[in-house]
């Protein structure tokens, strides 16, 4: 199996109203992303994406040239290809091999995982809805970044309000919570909210007694 075309797609999928106003000041440009088309001479064809302002690596017009007639098995770890190609090998290969691609990763360790809801920093009332939203299209959990310039418990208390019970939320403050000194008083008040479910990197991940 040899890998006989790439075909990168840009496309600018719009957010919704409220996520144009929330995202207008950082990081509005994440709603535009490259599909990675790559096709073999076995007829088959494998989907990958990079959202071009985010993502850690983007695909290049070398990173193409790499792959082109080459076994797409044999790359599948050349991190230097950028993630939406090496997403689309991998799919490419899963489908060839007929297996999924947790096969061509290592051992499979659960049998689901869910997908969160995501948003930057916003109010407290702009989160809720945002929350709203999320349930009513069946996501269970939301990906959140709390920031020192609002008031954390005043946003997961709006929320708390307006979701049910078995709604989730994941707490990212990107290391902004500085020490655990002052990270800790912070989580203790959100115990206080069942639908709390994970702190991700609340202070700089490099603190290791802190983190401990």
């Amino acid at each position: 199996m040899k890998v006989v075309d790439v075909e990168r797609i840009v496309v600018d999928v719009p957010f919704t109203p409220r996520q144009q106003r929330i995202t207008a000041r950082e990081v509005y440009n994440w709603s535009i992303i490259e599909l990675c088309k790559v096709t073999s001479d076995t007829g088959h064809v494998g989907w990958g994406e990079t959202i071009i302002h985010y993502t850690w690596n983007r695909v290049t017009d070398a990173s193409v040239s790499r792959v082109i007639g080459q076994s797409p098995a044999e790359l599948l770890n050349e991190d230097s290809l950028g993630s939406g190609l090496q997403m689309a090998l991998h799919d490419l290969v899963g489908k060839i091999m007929e297996v999924p691609v947790h096969r061509l990763l290592g051992n499979q360790i659960r049998d689901w995982v869910p997908i969160s809801w995501w948003s930057i920093d916003a109010s407290p009332e702009d989160w809720a809805a945002e929350a709203v939203d999320a349930v009513e299209a069946g996501y269970t959990s939301f990906k959140l970044k709390p920031r020192p310039w609002w008031d954390i418990v005043e946003q997961v208390a709006a929320i708390d309000a307006r979701v049910p019970r078995y709604f989730k939320l994941d707490l990212d403050p990107n290391q902004t919570w500085q020490n655990a000194a002052a990270a800790i008083p912070i989580i203790q008040k959100l115990e206080a909210y069942p639908i709390v479910a994970m702190f991700e990197s609340p202070i700089p991940q490099t603190d290791v007694l802190g983190n401990r």
